[in-house]
């Protein structure tokens, strides 16, 4: 089954509906030869992508559907394979895995339409576009013929002075050193560069750095989240949003290490129409395969975790109430907030992120913690071994 794999880092990044325009289009739907009758038109997206009634699709690819109209998701299962996906949301899991949409669900003539090409392929079938006849084909018994294969795989590892080292499959990626950087670059057919750069810089913090190498990045179009890297490491995320579907991706990871810090700079140039399943794969290997050696514990953030206070006293019924609401933010970036009920997130450098909609502003004066819970600003005190 060909998947698309992001080749970064997962980072914490909150989601949105999103509202997509469509037409009808007089197109095409052929399977194994066999036209598809279906009682709602294909649709062609503002995007240009053709978009397709699920359960018409899915039926005649074998696959049986299930409609949750309370939550509007819908479930469609084929032999060991199960795909899910929510009205409005342009991500769908496909066995566990998410998978981004060209376009988000959508609801047309009370027909669930989702995007062609990507319900096809997951269900590991074949798809391409006859442009003169207007005409999706789909082959349900695709196989992958040996000009599509490569001729060898081979793995090797990479171990740098700096104590990190990778795995890499040497046909497909070749590796250029240089005194400050390792780049390791994907060979095989593409639209474009794509690659990977890996260097270890003393002496600076995470942020400092990422400052440095997108200094001339459009700060409207960067994004700037946080999250773990290589196991239970904090690291700093920066992505350049690209315009117009050029298929060119940059974006950096930057993680304190070893009294430094490490810096992954990852470049990815595709065809939007035309995306290429084994650079993706390939370049995203690479970067979970990252171990060390001997990597210290990180230390610019010591002065946060702890567990912070907050006591006052109502009356109530005529008689004084003593009430403390807690705050505990520990080590590993977990974060548990205590406040009439208990609730669990992550810290980062500025705030408490506790799910996709709801993020807490705080900072830190000495030993007072300050958060904004929705606009007000509320006093914490960290607790000491003298009063405890």
């Amino acid at each position: 089954m060909k998947r698309k794999l992001i080749f970064a880092a997962s980072v914490i990044m909150a989601s949105s509906l999103m509202s997509v325009c469509a037409f009808a289009a007089d197109v095409n739907i052929v399977i194994d030869g066999n036209t598809v009758a279906s009682d709602t038109e294909p649709q062609i997206t503002a995007e240009g992508r053709t978009i397709v009634p699920l359960r018409v699709i899915s039926e005649e690819l074998g696959a049986t559907v299930d409609w949750d109209a309370e939550n509007k998701n819908v479930t469609a299962q084929k032999g060991d394979s199960t795909l899910k996906l929510a009205i409005g949301e342009n991500v769908m899991t496909v066995d566990g895995s998410e998978i981004e949409l060209d376009s988000p669900a959508q609801i047309i003539n009370s027909r669930t339409m989702v995007p062609l090409r990507a319900i096809s392929e997951s269900f590991g079938c074949e798809v391409e576009w006859d442009g003169e006849t207007k005409t999706v084909i789909i082959n349900t018994n695709a196989e992958e013929t040996p000009e599509d294969l490569p001729t060898e795989t081979k793995e090797e590892t990479y171990k740098s002075k700096d104590g990190w080292s990778v795995k890499y499959n040497s046909t497909l990626v070749n590796v250029n050193e240089s005194d400050d950087a390792v780049s390791f670059v994907y060979t095989g057919e593409s639209a474009g560069t794509n690659m990977l750069t890996i260097s270890y810089l003393k002496g600076k913090s995470p942020e400092e750095v990422l400052g440095e190498v997108t200094a001339d990045w459009d700060g409207e179009k960067t994004l700037r989240t946080e999250g773990y890297f290589a196991g239970e490491n904090w690291a700093f995320f920066r992505d350049l949003i690209s315009e117009g579907g050029s298929g060119l991706n940059q974006h950096f990871i930057a993680a304190e290490y070893n009294d430094g810090v490490i810096l992954i700079e990852g470049v990815s140039h595709t065809d939007p129409d035309d995306e290429e399943y084994t650079v993706s794969d390939t370049m995203a290997n690479i970067l979970d395969s990252m171990e060390f050696e001997n990597y210290q514990p990180q230390k610019e953030y010591d002065y946060v975790p702890g567990v912070y206070t907050q006591t006052y006293t109502d009356e109530v019924g005529g008689e004084k109430v003593e009430t403390t609401n807690t705050v505990t933010l520990n080590k590993d970036h977990t974060a548990v907030i205590s406040i009439q009920d208990v609730v669990e997130g992550l810290w980062t450098s500025t705030g408490i992120r506790i799910d996709n909609e709801t993020f807490y502003e705080y900072t830190i004066e000495g030993e007072k913690l300050y958060i904004n819970f929705d606009g007000v600003w509320s006093e914490f005190e960290k607790e000491t071994d003298e009063k405890k």
